[in-house]
């Protein structure tokens, strides 16, 4: 073999070694970044995992699932609706039926009719107590309280500036009724409240056939709550369970931990609770209920009922009444904060245990 072949060989030899040698280290730095890079994802996920306030309730979406939990609580919720039975008697302008008639009852007389009404009011209520067939619930006041009287009155006609009664309303009864507790019949309100909206109902159940599981989560304190706090609430919009979520804004005073969520509720949430997590899923704490959803009333002209459409382009020329419709005002809500329910309790604890219920465990445990 010729020294010039040899020469080629020995050089091509060297070159073949260069690259071996350069595609080692790119694969060993290759390496090394992926181990470093796999570690440090490995850490930042187990810091993802770590869901603690140190005592404090979180401002932060749940990182562990919480489903079971929530699914547990929503087996306290109930839709209560109240129905209330009217009498109701019905004038002409031309008795001219004022208020004298009706406190000396002559205004029987002057009916020109007499009707039977029923009015009807639902919202949210949480089980808080079952024992020896004894059934408690925590809800809003406005729902159960419904007025003993109703009067409608004409508009003033011509010069006198009198308004003569139209429709009066004597209440003969009312009913409180429980959706999943029916066989309890009709609960009886044991404590209200009507300035803060909070009342306790209960029935003792002689032939319970329904499951009833009282709400087994601990109070919380309102006070701690801060701004952003991540809450829970459960109610009854429209007549079906749902459960949403908010973000609390506190008061700017706020002695008994006043505050308000921006959860998109519907009419039906009234007596809804409000839970918060401390330190996490599965702490829930109760911090307070739902009492309103804020809405406007509007009025409109409207046509008479069961007249045939008129098209848009046409005028109407027909006899016109009054229709009224809400615009809620989402993320604007009205709630009380527990401790003003744990207030409640004690002003009115005496009538509860009267009426053959003891509810310490629940208002007053933890909370003295």
């Amino acid at each position: 073999m010729s020294p010039y072949r040899n020469d080629i060989f020995s050089k091509s030899g060297t070159l073949s070694l260069a690259k071996v040698w350069s595609k080692t280290c790119i694969c060993f730095i290759s390496l090394l970044f992926l181990l470093v890079f796999t570690g440090c994802v490995k850490n930042k996920i187990g810091t993802a995992k770590k869901e603690t306030n140190h005592g404090r309730y979180g401002s932060e979406f749940p990182t562990r699932n919480a489903s079971d939990e929530i699914e547990e609580i929503t087996r306290s919720v109930k839709k209560v609706y109240s129905v209330s039975h009217y009498t109701t008697y019905q004038f002409r302008q031309e008795a001219k039926i004022t208020g004298y008639q009706i406190q000396n009852g002559t205004y029987k007389k002057a009916a020109w009719g007499v009707i039977s009404t029923n009015e009807t009011v639902f919202g949210t209520a949480t089980v808080i107590g079952f024992s020896n067939s004894q059934v408690a619930l925590l809800t809003c006041a406005h729902i159960v309280n419904s007025p003993d009287t109703l009067i409608n009155y004409f508009e003033p006609a011509g010069e006198n500036p009198t308004r003569y009664i139209q429709r009066f309303s004597v209440k003969e009864k009312q009913e409180n009724w429980v959706k999943d507790i029916s066989s309890c019949g009709s609960f009886q309100i044991l404590a209200i409240d009507i300035p803060n909206d909070i009342a306790i109902l209960g029935k003792k159940c002689e032939t319970l056939t329904d499951t009833v599981v009282p709400f087994s989560y601990p109070s919380g304190r309102a006070k701690e709550l801060t701004w952003g706090s991540f809450v829970y609430v459960f109610g009854y919009p429209m007549g079906g369970m749902v459960v949403t979520r908010g973000i609390v804004s506190p008061a700017a005073k706020r002695p008994m931990g006043e505050f308000s969520v921006d959860a998109l509720l519907n009419k039906g949430f009234s007596g809804g609770i409000i839970v918060a997590l401390r330190d996490g899923v599965p702490n829930f704490e109760l911090v307070g209920m739902v009492i309103t959803v804020n809405s406007s009333r509007e009025e409109f002209l409207k046509p008479a009922s069961g007249q045939p459409h008129t098209p848009d382009w046409f005028p109407y020329k027909g006899e016109m009444f009054v229709g009224k419709s809400d615009n809620i005002q989402y993320g604007l809500n009205a709630v009380v904060p527990f401790e003003s329910i744990i207030d409640f309790y004690k002003t009115h604890r005496q009538d509860v245990i009267a009426n053959g219920y003891n509810l310490d465990g629940f208002f007053l445990e933890g909370n003295k």
